[in-house]
C-alpha cells in the first residue's frame, strides 16, 4: 500500500541517480545560521519545483534533521485540489520516492486519529497533491530514516484547533516527533491573475510586501491571524498548513518562528537568467522554537 509519485519528473527528477544528485546539492548548498536554535520544533517550507525553491526547503528540513527532530515528522500539506475536506489522513503504508519508500508513522498516525477531534483517514485526498511529495526525497537525504504523517489541510480556522491539539499530543507522548508545514507565499502576476500592485518592479515590490505582512505573523506566533490574512490578501496557497504549524509548534514550547530565507521566483530566474518576467511566487524557510 504505497503512494505513487505523482510529479516526480516535473518539479524534481523521476529517476533515482539524478534525483540523489540534485538533492544532495540542494543540501550541501543550504547554509545554516551558526546561532541555530538547539531545540526548533517545526518550521515551514515551500513546495515549487526543485529548481525554485528546493535549496530554501532544504534549510528548514536540514536545520531540524540537525537537531535531531527530524526522525517522525507530521507534514501539513497545501490543498490545491480542494480535496481534503478539513484535515485528511494519509494514515497506512508508504510513499515511494525516486530514492525508495518513505514509510508512514503509524504508530504517531493511530495516536493521533484517537486523539485529535476533526483528523479522518483518506488516502485518496493525497493523490495528485504535490505538496508533501516534494519534500519527501530532500527528507530522505537528511535523514534517512524519517517516518512521516502526511495531512492534507483545508484553510478554515479549524486548522488552527487541530494544530494546537495535535502539539500538545506530541509535547505529551512524541517529544522527538515534529511538525512542518508546506506553503509558497504569494502567487503574482499575469499567469496567476493577480496584480494589484502593477507589473514589472513596482509589482514585484507590492508583492514582496504582501508577505512580509504574513510572515510578521508567523514570525510574532499569530496563528489566529493567519486564516483571515492569506484569504483576504492572497499571500499563501497553504494558510491552513501555516496556521496548523504555528499553533502545533506554540503548544510545543515554540515563542517565535526564525526566518532562514525569504526568496522569490523572480529572484531566482534573474540569478539563473538575468531576467525575472512579471510573474513572482514567494518562498519561506521558517523553524519555530
Amino acid at each position: 500500500m504505497a503512494r505513487q509519485p505523482y510529479r516526480a519528473g516535473s518539479f524534481y527528477a523521476a529517476d533515482e541517480a539524478s534525483c540523489r544528485r540534485h538533492a544532495d546539492d540542494l543540501v550541501n548548498r543550504a547554509t545554516l545560521p551558526e546561532d541555530l536554535p538547539q531545540a526548533p520544533c517545526g518550521g515551514l517550507v515551500p513546495h515549487a519545483g526543485w529548481v525554485f525553491s528546493g535549496r530554501t526547503a532544504a534549510l528548514t528540513l536540514k536545520a531540524l534533521a540537525e537537531r535531531g527532530q527530524l526522525g517522525r515528522v507530521i507534514v501539513f500539506g497545501s490543498d490545491h485540489w480542494g480535496v481534503a475536506d478539513g484535515a485528511a489522513v494519509y494514515d497506512q503504508g508508504a510513499w515511494e520516492t525516486p530514492l525508495g519508500a518513505v514509510p508512514v508513522d503509524e504508530e504517531l498516525t493511530a495516536a493521533l486519529l484517537a486523539a485529535v477531534e476533526g483528523l479522518r483517514p483518506d488516502r485518496r485526498a493525497h493523490a495528485r497533491e504535490h505538496s508533501i511529495e516534494v519534500q519527501l526525497p530532500l527528507m530522505q537525504v537528511v535523514c534517512p530514516e524519517v517516518r512521516v504523517v502526511p495531512i492534507n489541510l483545508s484553510p478554515s480556522q479549524q486548522a488552527v484547533q487541530l494544530g494546537r491539539k495535535i502539539g500538545e499530543l506530541l509535547k505529551r507522548d512524541f517529544p522527538k516527533a515534529s511538525v512542518v508545514g508546506s506553503t509558497d507565499l504569494t502567487h503574482y502576476g499575469p499567469s496567476y491573475g493577480f496584480a494589484p500592485g502593477g507589473l514589472g518592479p513596482a509589482g514585484l515590490a507590492w508583492a514582496r510586501e504582501n508577505d512580509g505582512r504574513l510572515l510578521k505573523l508567523i514570525q510574532t506566533m499569530q496563528a489566529e491571524k493567519v486564516i483571515e490574512e492569506t484569504a483576504a490578501r492572497h499571500n499563501a496557497c497553504g494558510g491552513g498548513a501555516i496556521a496548523a504549524t504555528m499553533a502545533a509548534c506554540s503548544a510545543m514550547g515554540a515563542t517565535r518562528g526564525i526566518c532562514l530565507e525569504y526568496t522569490t521566483s523572480a529572484e531566482v530566474m534573474e540569478r539563473m537568467h538575468s531576467g525575472g518576467g512579471a510573474d513572482c511566487v514567494g518562498y519561506a524557510a521558517v523553524i519555530f522554537a
